[in-house]
């Protein structure tokens, strides 16, 4: 089974699925060497590459992009809002499709949903649990992909979603009766008004209702190795189970029962039928159903009295779950869901008490740590005593005095007021307390490492093992944590950058041991920024602790939005532009054989700022990279003018992302580039870049385009030599899962 595991996820690596299979032609050959594990490693791979056929030729045709359809489906997440400055009001969630009006258009089955509304009109707004009908437009998921960071298909694919879609018009909601979501919506509902971090904190533990937390409270979290109590996944159901299972064995533990011949099938079932209960009232996302069906797998054995292991029967499921769906291997979800109730199934059940559940938790934190500094990039080592609190008083107390209010909600509505109440002052007495760990030990107990894949199988390898040899899943353990194998970042020592972040602009030039950033790309105040997401885990990722030089061109938030992230987490020494000293036209200076040369400036006005832009241009002996940020073609004409020849480069990056105001005639012919770079978003509402500029582009036949909305980041070699060597993060050879339409 772990053969047929490793085959299907040796089908996701392949530009096309149909290469997998050719795996045919070796099952016989296997079959008469009777080599058993080949078989099935040929058998998943051939099965997965099927598979993968299937959902390409089901995917949403690019045509279909911006057509404007009719739509029926079911709001089955709860709709997060968010209220901008101007009074506009984002309302996402996520839609089951029952029906699609245009026969081009109907191979989504579950689809983003993002509604713009004003503010007074939120009585408009989608509501969970309600069947929607109207007219909707498709528009392109977020597809960027950068070196250090997951793709962002990675994430979608895994969860299923196909598109995602805006309204247009006036939407028909009808609210669909089912007892556990009408149940949820309910409580929900009576708890609307209470506020506080200790309230979402229940929210977030009874209802799966995660929507209260802000980001600087996840931060905290993370930092202190807790999300996982928060966060509804294959921890948290374990644990319930752990704890249900205990609670179920005390009668034969306190008293002896006539008849009780020592099994454990009634506190099997009732553990699952609670945490089965539960999974129901936070949502049933594919996460947590994916988490009780493992559990469900590992019990199973034991309750029927197969002459078989846990472990086998979990294995079992989690082949079935790949052949079904291999992409939700590409999910976080899925390997720390696998990975929990992997340990769990390994930990002795007739020996569960609190000393175990607490050693549990404990060797979940320090084997699952590999697996969290793979996908997230962090982890902390608080966790190992946090843990030591939050663990009990959420499972064995926040958690039992929750179900029993929600239990005798309706009996007795005042009573589980109280229990609530006392469970989010519980949580505000356990982060008082963790607050001040925080401040004494946040810097020195969170990691950060941006494992390769070789460490991040290593970690596996310790997981798989831990059940049959815990001595050699020690060594692979130690090994994975105390060896680094940096992945092949880049054999050139002097490379430049240019990130996918969206629509905006970050660019990243190494020269030897120093770090120059141009800009940071889009970013919120006090929210989310393209800095954290994209330009920090590429710092990680190759190494850079320190920024040596910053130039921010101008003021608009696409170029300076992370600029406040970036100052906090990475030591700057120059900054140039906005928010730092004025750019000096003309300034020069040289980095080993690399020169920079400031060509506008100075960055720092609100007045015409975008011709106000830090503009730069950067030359080595082989080539050359001119950087002009937002400025206008006015703009371009009289740089024209003062440098002339001074601007022939290889390497144009765009000004203001492609627009039409920019890229004149006139820049273009004196700057003759080879290649062309656009930073854009994918289906970006500007229309950047815009046809013309392309169109202007593409007549001079010397130059290729390349825009990161389709190519991802674009890693351009600086190494002495005259042909720019320029390599996209989705290139031909990219898995047929990361192809955009």
């Amino acid at each position: 089974m772990a053969a047929l595991c490793s085959g299907v996820a040796a089908s996701l690596i392949f530009s096309e699925p149909g290469w997998g299979l050719l795996g045919l032609l070796l099952v016989p050959f296997a079959i008469y060497h009777r080599t058993w594990a080949l078989v099935a490693f040929l058998m998943g791979l051939v099965g997965g590459a099927t598979n993968g056929a299937i959902w390409l030729s089901h995917q949403l045709p690019g045509e279909c992009l911006g057509r404007e359809v009719s739509l029926t489906g079911r709001i089955v997440t709860l709709p997060r809002e968010q209220l901008f400055a101007t009074g506009q009001l984002r309302v996402t969630a996520e839609m089951e499709v029952t029906h699609v009006g245009d026969a081009l258009c109907a191979a989504p089955k579950r689809v983003k949903v993002t509604q713009y509304i004003e503010a007074e009109e939120v009585g408009s707004s989608l509501r969970y649990n309600t069947h929607v009908h109207g007219r909707w437009r498709f528009k392109p998921l977020v597809s960027q992909i950068n070196p250090g960071s997951l793709p962002d298909q990675a994430r979608w694919v895994s969860r299923g979603i196909d598109a995602a879609v805006t309204p247009v018009g006036q939407l028909i909601q009808t609210p669909l009766h089912q007892p556990i979501p009408d149940f949820r919506s309910r409580v929900l509902a009576g708890w609307a008004d209470r506020q506080g971090e200790g309230w979402a904190a229940m929210r977030a533990l009874l209802l799966g209702d995660t929507r209260s937390m802000s980001q600087g409270e996840w931060r905290d979290l993370r930092h202190l190795g807790v999300v996982h109590v928060l966060v509804i996944s294959g921890l948290h159901i374990g644990l319930l189970a752990s704890l249900s299972f205990l609670l179920f064995q005390l009668p034969r533990r306190l008293m002896r029962i006539p008849g009780d011949g020592g099994g454990m099938a009634f506190a099997s079932v009732s553990a699952l039928i609670v945490t089965g209960c539960y999974a129901a009232l936070v949502g049933a996302t594919f996460p947590v159903m994916r988490a009780y069906l493992m559990l469900v797998a590992a019990q199973l054995p034991q309750l029927f009295g197969w002459n078989t292991t846990g472990r086998h029967g979990l294995l079992l499921v989690i082949s079935a779950m790949l052949l079904w769906d291999p992409r939700i291997m590409l999910g976080a979800s899925f390997w720390l869901s696998a990975g929990a109730t992997w340990l769990l199934v390994c930990m002795p059940w007739q020996s569960l008490g609190i000393r175990s559940l607490i050693a549990t938790q404990i060797k979940m934190i320090a084997l699952m740590a590999p697996m969290t500094l793979f996908w997230f990039g962090e982890t902390s080592v608080l966790g190992l005593a946090t843990n030591l609190v939050v663990v009990p008083v959420v499972t064995m107390i926040m958690v039992p005095l929750g179900l029993v209010g929600l239990l005798l909600f309706d009996a007795a509505p005042t009573f589980s007021e109280q229990l609530w109440w006392c469970g989010a002052q519980l949580w505000l007495l356990v982060r008082t307390c963790f607050d001040w760990i925080l401040g004494c030990c946040r810097y020195w107990a969170v990691i950060t490492a941006n494992l390769g894949m070789l460490q991040f199988s290593l970690g596996l390898l310790a997981l798989l093992l831990w059940g049959e040899s815990r001595r050699y899943a020690s060594i692979a353990f130690l090994i994975a944590a105390l060896f680094s194998w940096p992945e092949n970042q880049t054999a050139a020592r002097h490379l430049m950058t240019l990130l996918d972040v969206g629509q905006g602009l970050a660019l990243v030039v190494q020269v030897g041991g120093r770090t120059l950033i141009y800009d940071t790309g889009f970013g919120e105040s006090d929210g989310f920024t393209q800095a954290e997401k994209v330009l920090l885990p590429y710092l990680t990722h190759r190494g850079v602790e320190r920024i040596d030089t910053l130039v921010i061109s101008h003021a608009d938030r696409d170029h300076s939005g992370g600029l406040d992230v970036l100052r906090g987490a990475v030591p700057i020494g120059r900054h140039l532009g906005f928010g730092g000293e004025p750019c000096r036209n003309g300034e020069r200076w040289v980095w080993g054989s690399v020169e920079f040369l400031v060509i506008n400036g100075p960055g720092h006005g609100q007045q015409d700022r975008n011709d106000g832009s830090c503009g730069l241009l950067i030359k080595t002996p082989g080539l050359s990279v001119l950087i002009p940020g937002d400025v206008s073609a006015a703009r371009e004409r009289q740089w024209v003018r003062y440098w002339r020849d001074e601007l022939a480069v290889s390497i144009l990056v765009l000004a203001h992302h492609g627009s039409r105001t920019s890229s004149s005639h006139a820049l273009l012919k004196w700057a003759s580039p080879e290649w062309a770079l656009v930073s854009a978003g994918r289906g970006n509402a500007f229309g950047h870049p815009h046809e013309e500029v392309v169109e202007r582009i593409t007549r001079r036949e010397q130059t290729t385009v390349l825009n990161t909305a389709m190519s991802g980041a674009i890693e351009i070699n600086l190494a002495e030599r005259n042909i720019p060597e320029l390599t996209p993060a989705r290139g031909p050879r990219a898995p047929y899962w990361l192809k955009l339409p």
